[in-house]
């Protein structure tokens, strides 16, 4: 409801915006959307991506999604994996649906099984691990500019920052450079993050 064509225009043609936007979509199915009180359709929510993308090709896309909220349906589901394999997102925030008391949804009776909704959410992780991980390789071969955050947890002598998109990327420096700005070239990809080499200018 809050993005408007002012605002894609915006992330296009500032170049102090990062070309990254995080727009939640829940979950495909209508009839689950109006059970959230949500005041948009799947078909509304893909006309905006569109129009994000025709506006922004490298553009870097996220969101949220509820698996086994309820009242949801195998076939509701079954929606929401359209959807990611439609907009292709390059990462997603998922959960299961958790009970709030207070909330409408709470006094909602369940449809589907834990066993089923856990079943959905772990076939939905594969269809999108296997969609960040191709979006990733995308990268390889590109130098892109990074902002260094500092020095990686796992790793002493790698430091890690993140690109236009927000995408994070390890690769080997000198704790000088945090808080810098570099151009690293991608030499790896995985499924979360990015890694690379300093490209001397």
């Amino acid at each position: 409801k809050d993005i408007s064509d002012e605002l894609i225009d915006a992330i296009a043609e500032e170049p102090k915006i990062c070309n990254q936007l995080h727009l939640p979509v829940q979950c495909g199915s209508d009839r689950v959307l109006k059970l959230m009180n949500r005041r948009y359709t799947a078909e509304k929510y893909l006309e905006i991506i569109k129009k994000v993308k025709e506006r922004i090709p490298d553009i870097t896309l996220t969101t949220d999604i509820i698996v086994g909220f309820p009242g949801e349906t195998n076939e509701d589901f079954e929606r929401t994996l359209d959807i990611l394999k439609e907009v292709e997102y390059d990462t997603i925030f998922s959960f299961i649906y958790s009970k709030r008391v207070g909330t409408p949804a709470a006094s909602m009776p369940q449809t589907l099984t834990d066993e089923e909704i856990h079943a959905n959410f772990d076939r939905m992780l594969a269809v999108q691990n296997e969609i960040s991980k191709r979006k990733n390789e995308g990268h390889l071969g590109r130098v892109e500019k990074v902002l260094v955050e500092g020095v990686s947890k796992t790793d002493p002598n790698t430091l890690t920052g993140r690109n236009e998109g927000g995408k994070v990327v390890n690769f080997a420096g000198d704790k000088s450079l945090i808080c810098e700005f570099v151009d690293v070239k991608i030499t790896k990809a995985q499924t979360w993050s990015l890694f690379g080499e300093i490209v001397n200018k």
